[in-house]
């Protein structure tokens, strides 16, 4: 008998540290980078040099410092830009082990050309924000109403707020719609989300060779374990079927990490109150980078379309 529970201690130990590395491997905060660092594959690297002048020119502009507590406890911080006083504010959310400066070099752009107030967060895990785990939106979506509560604080809620994200960011600010609704957020911007974390996990293990059927317990038992979270509790697609607000889905259709087919099951889920657009021949995020006029002329039309 003793020797039947040495084993079993030995085996549930092993179990224990496996779930912990998978967990620091798929979960784990991101390391700190220059953000005018362009990843390094094809798709991104035709871009580069318009990347870094456009991040260069993001990290020069004056900003104040921002921080709240998160739900959770975690202090969360953010790059305030002040436009005009009646102009509404745009809350801005990046990917995962993303750069606030790089995702939105090109985004923010088209905010500050209209004078808007522009909040560029620093999601947790990530950049000046707390926090020991990524948690694909999971979490981040009450971060998202933390922030939008933040807003409403300091500017009342009559200047209009919207949401505006990339990859992880725009799946966290759709996932965030199930607990707000059109009377605190005008419109949502999300640009290529995955349609829920299980999916783009299950996806990006294809890409590496790897066996979703075999790995996704372990994943799933890692998250309880060392995150105390599920990853069965949220997903973008079903946010959206019960959301009443307005939402502007862009996706790029050579997108290579997300695919665009998981923007269409969200537009799927509700047709009636989002708009779905594709760009031929853009990778991920780059939608902006390779269309810049259709991209401008989609955001605008959406704002317009709203009043704004």
């Amino acid at each position: 008998m003793f020797y039947f529970l040495f084993a079993l201690f030995i085996v549930a130990a092993l179990l224990l540290l496996f779930t912990y590395f998978v967990f620091e491997f798929v979960f784990g905060p991101r390391k700190e980078r220059d953000p005018r660092e362009v990843p390094n594959n094809e798709q991104y690297q035709v871009f580069k040099d318009e990347t870094v002048t456009m991040v260069t020119a993001l990290m020069e502009k004056p900003f104040e410092k921002v921080e709240i507590i998160s739900h959770d406890a975690l202090m969360l911080r953010g790059r305030w830009y002040k436009g005009e006083e009646d102009k509404p504010t745009a809350i801005l959310f990046h990917g995962y082990r993303g750069s606030a400066y790089r995702d939105f070099c090109g985004g923010s752009a088209l905010l500050f050309e209209k004078n808007w107030n522009v909040l560029l967060v620093d999601e947790r895990s990530h950049g000046m924000s707390e926090g020991k785990a990524i948690t694909f939106g999971i979490k981040e979506k009450y971060d998202v109403y933390d922030w939008v509560r933040y807003i409403e604080e300091r500017r009342g809620r009559d200047k209009g707020i919207y949401l505006f994200g990339i990859s992880m960011g725009a799946a966290t600010v759709l996932m965030a719609s199930s607990i707000l609704d059109k009377s605190r957020i005008k419109g949502i911007i999300a640009d290529c989300p995955y349609s829920s974390p299980e999916k783009i996990i299950a996806k990006v293990m294809k890409d590496i060779k790897l066996v979703p059927a075999l790995l996704m317990p372990f994943v799933k038992l890692s998250t309880l374990i060392w995150g105390r979270f599920s990853l069965d509790t949220v997903s973008a697609s079903e946010a959206v079927e019960n959301s009443d607000i307005p939402i502007l889905i862009i996706h790029g259709e050579d997108d290579r990490f997300v695919p665009d087919y998981m923007s269409r099951e969200i537009y799927e889920a509700n047709p009636k109150l989002v708009r779905y657009e594709t760009f031929p021949n853009a990778g991920h995020g780059l939608s902006f980078m390779v269309d810049n006029k259709r991209y401008r002329m989609l955001v605008d039309e959406f704002f317009s379309s709203l009043g704004d």
